[in-house]
């Protein structure tokens, strides 16, 4: 038997909103409360604490109990332990709620709870995993189950049969690749380094994880908003896998991305978005074309998205610098607009769909229209030179 505590998040709302999705697939299901007001609804309760509380700033208690096949733990035990474990963790008076998960070969139960009482008080969380430790090694006679030790995020019982093989040589800079299996790792890995930059809106995580080859799947249903992932073939830009749960360490993905999106409203990054801006100015001013532009802020560790009409008109311009980990909007920057490159598109690039061959005649078309204008100016401007000439004349004479 293995217990896992997961990371506090501001609200319940987000490891309730990950089960009621199970329970919405027909993959999970209510086991048992205590002190809920209406199981169906059980963030009513879970309110009613959070906003007694001015000082806490994560409020939810969320675990998963693992038992092996060798535990013979039945749905009636796992009610009574579940009890007797919340009361020695200090959860005892506080409202709590067990789902059972059927979703993979392995029976397992979250546990959601809240972290303040009534009266608005913190529950002491010190040294937390330890006493859950010894809580279950405190119960393990009373229950007849093997206590198991969490290791690496991953239970003994999560583990499949044979030898496990690892994930090597894997950089996620160098973005996912099917061919090397371990899908949900490489996926996470990703994950865990595009949560590493700097945004302020949640669709540039998306951005980022696009980059790197994973699409991002936001959903949402019964009033509540999470996130799924699915791997993109590296050739083709299409997805080429399941789509996925965010593994273990991400069940409130959508809560970490508005979070780091929040702190980072809070972060200036001057120096940063300067050096984008001079950098997207010079390639305006050599790029010939739209892919010449995105190679040249590539060369300098930037992906730039450009964002288009149906009609294929610019209307915006999202640039990654990897190099510093930042994502910024074109409206951030100072100098550059991506209104500019909407007349660069009109009036300075080469059209990419024709030829070699119509690109350099169309070349040759404007090179002689450009002249013809020029010489045509001249041969005016020097006719009214001589019309001058002979007024001129005309008066010296008169």
């Amino acid at each position: 038997m293995v217990v896992k505590i997961y990371a506090a998040a501001p609200s319940c709302s987000s490891a309730v909103g990950y089960n009621e999705r199970k329970v919405a697939e027909g993959s999970a299901s209510v086991l048992s409360s205590s002190a809920i007001k209406n199981p169906e609804n059980p963030m009513e309760t879970f309110l009613e604490y959070e906003r007694g509380s001015l000082r806490c700033q994560n409020m939810s208690f969320h675990a998963s109990v693992n038992p092996s096949e060798g535990d013979h733990m039945t749905d009636e035990k796992i009610r009574e332990f579940v009890k007797d474990y919340m009361e020695k963790m200090g959860y005892g008076n506080q409202p709590f709620i067990v789902y059972k998960h059927t979703d993979i070969a392995r029976t397992h139960y979250h546990i959601v709870s809240v972290r303040v009482d009534k009266d608005g008080h913190k529950i002491p969380d010190s040294h937390e995993r330890r006493r859950s430790q010894q809580a279950l090694k405190e119960l393990a006679e009373k229950y007849d189950y093997i206590p198991g030790k969490q290791k690496t995020g991953k239970t003994a019982e999560e583990e499949p049969e044979g030898k496990k093989t690892e994930l090597k040589d894997f950089n996620p800079y160098d973005g996912f690749d099917p061919a090397k299996g371990h899908i949900t790792d490489q996926i996470a890995e990703i994950t865990n380094l595009a949560l590493k930059y700097h945004f302020c809106q949640p669709e540039h995580f998306d951005l980022v994880m696009e980059h790197f080859g994973v699409k991002v799947i936001r959903n949402e249903a019964h009033g509540f908003e999470w996130i799924t992932l699915q791997g993109l073939d590296p050739k083709t830009k299409e997805p080429c896998t399941p789509v996925i749960e965010p593994s273990v360490a991400f069940l409130d993905l959508n809560e970490c991305v508005n979070r780091r999106a929040d702190f980072c409203k809070t972060q200036i990054k001057t120096r940063e978005k300067e050096k984008v801006d001079n950098l997207a100015m010079t390639a305006r001013k050599v790029a010939r074309s739209e892919t010449h532009f995105l190679n040249y802020l590539k060369k300098c560790g930037i992906t730039a998205v450009i964002s288009k009409s149906v009609k294929g008109n610019i209307f915006g311009v999202t640039f990654i610098d990897h190099k510093n980990k930042c994502v910024f909007k074109a409206s951030e920057l100072k100098n550059f607009k991506a209104s500019d490159l909407e007349n660069d598109r009109l009036n300075k690039w080469y059209d990419e769909k024709k030829s070699p061959k119509e690109v350099r005649y169309d070349r040759a078309i404007k090179l002689s229209a450009k002249m013809l204008i020029k010489i045509l100016g001249s041969e005016h401007s020097r006719h009214y030179e001589d019309d001058e000439i002979m007024r001129q004349g005309q008066k010296k004479n008169d």
